[in-house]
């Protein structure tokens, strides 16, 4: 039987030292900037609001946990600041997206838009909208 001219298990290809130092700068730069999305309040709030709606939690399930990667926009000075995120969530029951439209001043964020959407449920959940349950006569 003859030989192919190429080999039949060819070695991988190596990345030159640039293009290693460019995946490493790269790494550490999303990793900054996706942990002080985090760790920030405005997220965290967020976060909080949208894990204790009975609505999300009913709909995509429990433990609500977050993507790692967080898109949008963040600017904090001091105590203002304005935010506009995009959070990525799942349960075991299927995935949602927040969006985050906040500002602060006087070190207090307030939000303007917060709403969920639930993959493949038409409309949007409102988490600034919603009443709590009204009180029952037993």
């Amino acid at each position: 039987m003859p030989r192919p001219p190429y080999p039949l298990h060819p070695e991988p290809m190596q990345k030159s030292w640039l293009e290693q130092m460019i995946g490493v700068f790269v790494t550490v730069l999303l990793t900054i900037i996706t942990t002080s999305f985090h760790s920030s309040d405005v997220y965290k709030q967020a976060m909080a609001t949208a894990t204790q709606n009975i609505q999300i939690r009913e709909q995509i399930g429990e433990p609500i946990q977050s993507a790692w990667i967080v898109s949008g926009q963040l600017h904090v000075n001091g105590s203002s600041g304005d935010a506009n995120l995009s959070i990525p969530i799942s349960g075991p029951r299927g995935k949602a997206l927040i969006r985050a439209v906040a500002y602060k001043t006087g070190g207090v964020w307030r939000f303007t838009c917060l709403q969920v959407s639930v993959e493949g449920q038409s409309g949007n959940i409102d988490l600034l909208s919603v009443q709590p349950p009204a009180e029952r006569d037993f």
